[in-house]
């Protein structure tokens, strides 16, 4: 009886958790308050710091252009987790250090891209039969201790 009562219980458990959803909000969240600020006031780049915080990302190509991204993503039980929102903010700054503009980019990055087999090979990585049979030569063979071995005549 003691054991079909844990077993129940164990059951019981484990389908409880499996329907929980965790979700993680990871970035740097800009209002939108914040943003019609940088594009009335045209704040420099001390100012953009000193009021959202140092950007998520500086891209190596233009240091003029500062993006702060926000992810929102949610995870059931064991399953790989699913972006739900995704908020992008993007500073362009001039030459003089003032902000030129703030724009919200929100949904336009979304795209699911999977990789299928058919379509994206990496040629180069397939061994044909030759290879395989030159590979496996004496990889079956019993090994020596070293003993056997022939001593060198100097």
């Amino acid at each position: 009886m003691k054991t079909h009562f844990y077993k129940l219980f164990t059951i019981i458990i484990l389908l409880g958790l499996a329907g929980c959803q965790s979700i993680d909000v990871r970035g740097q969240f800009v209002s939108d308050k914040a943003i019609q600020e940088i594009n009335t006031k045209k704040l420099g780049k001390k100012e953009v710091v000193n009021l959202i915080g140092t950007p998520t990302y500086t891209p190596d190509y233009s240091k003029n252009t500062w993006y702060y991204i926000q992810r929102s993503m949610a995870r059931r039980a064991w399953f790989t987790p699913t972006v739900n929102h995704q908020r992008v903010v993007k500073v362009i700054f001039a030459g003089n250090n003032k902000a030129l503009r703030a724009v919200l980019i929100e949904g336009e990055q979304n795209e699911k891209i999977s990789a299928v087999s058919n379509y994206t090979k990496a040629h180069g990585t397939e061994k044909n039969g030759i290879q395989k049979f030159v590979k496996n030569i004496g990889r079956f063979n019993k090994t020596t201790d070293g003993s056997n071995r022939r001593k060198k005549k100097k």
